[in-house]
């Protein structure tokens, strides 16, 4: 990560964010302030990782598809503002150690746990791998919606109280365990894209 690259581009989003999506954030408080976070977001647009980044008091990380960094400007855009590649749905490995090392450094990681965009008012279905990421990296989850990411609306981002999943660090739970916890962070998630 480029630290002058991330800053500037953070506040080039959070001016563009003000002005032409009207972006309102709600539940920053809810973040906290030091320690491994995971920011699980619902994904609407290719905008949500820059506005989410932009409004959160803490520098983010995203795993991004690896087709987005086959691109060699995109990819080291990409690369300087902290997203590193994840290959979808062959368990990456690298891109799980990329992960875990974020959090072990204290960082916040952020995922779309649906694992691709769905259209404003649909939610997919949470893929658990997000949910192992969380416990092996021992990070609470804080739920966030964003919706109406379009210029002359009001893009809204609600970042949620943080689920903590302390019960299940020392003994991992089974996948229909983790399948339970990704469809509270969903139902949690709902919530929030619900608020006004």
């Amino acid at each position: 990560m480029n630290p002058f690259t991330y800053w500037l581009a953070k506040l080039l989003v959070i001016v563009i964010g003000r002005i032409f999506f009207r972006v309102k954030v709600r539940g920053r408080e809810n973040i906290p302030q030091e320690g491994p976070v995971i920011i699980m977001s619902n994904h609407i647009s290719l905008l949500d990782p820059p506005l989410l980044g932009a409004f959160l008091p803490r520098k983010i990380h995203y795993m991004a598809k690896k087709e987005l960094f086959d691109n060699k400007l995109a990819g080291w855009l990409l690369g300087s503002l902290g997203a590193f590649p994840v290959k979808r749905g062959t368990g990456d490995r690298k891109a799980l150690r990329n992960a875990l090392k974020i959090l072990k450094n204290e960082g916040v990681l952020g995922v779309f746990p649906e694992g691709t965009r769905y259209p404003e008012g649909e939610l997919g279905e949470a893929h658990t791998g997000s949910i192992m990421i969380a416990l092996m990296g021992q990070a609470p989850i804080v739920p966030a919606g964003i919706k109406n990411v379009k210029t002359g609306g009001r893009t809204t981002i609600n970042f949620g109280k943080p689920i903590y999943l302390n019960d299940f660090y020392e003994e991992k739970p089974d996948k229909e365990t983790q399948k339970e916890i990704a469809e509270q962070v969903m139902a949690e998630i709902e919530e929030l894209l619900q608020m006004d």
